[in-house]
């Protein structure tokens, strides 16, 4: 019994710690403040899953304001949203990246979503090109 409790604590600990030190680890340079909390607040991620979602919202975050993005800058933002897509489907479940959405674009959400998908380029990417952070 008394094991058990010690390996509670020692996990409880250490669980925390991650917790604190993630900032260390994730560039969270980019991500709204809110969104930063939000994603290092969520327990049981690594920091790859962590560092996946901070890439994630900082390409996102763009089109919180998308009826004022120049067409000229299209298509750079479907790249880097591309790119980022890319990265977080390879680490994080597709639950965590739409409740990430759900945190940068609030009752916004579909109507973004929708948007993007109507407005911005398609493209095809060459995945061995494609650098995660």
């Amino acid at each position: 019994m008394k094991s058990k409790l010690i390996l509670t604590l020692a996990c409880a600990t250490t669980l925390t710690a991650c917790q604190l030190i993630s900032p260390i680890f994730v560039d969270y340079n980019g991500v709204r403040r809110d969104v930063a909390e939000w994603i290092n607040q969520q327990p049981m991620l690594s920091m790859q899953q962590k560092r996946s979602l901070a890439q994630l919202s900082k390409a996102q975050q763009k089109l919180v304001h998308i009826d004022q993005i120049p067409e000229n800058e299209k298509f750079e933002i479907a790249k880097e949203n591309s790119i980022a897509m890319h990265c977080a489907y390879a680490h994080v479940s597709e639950k965590k990246i739409t409740a990430l959405q759900k945190q940068i674009f609030g009752d916004e959400q579909s109507k973004i979503l929708t948007r993007y998908n109507q407005q911005f380029p398609k493209i095809k990417l060459d995945t061995q090109l494609i650098h995660c952070e």
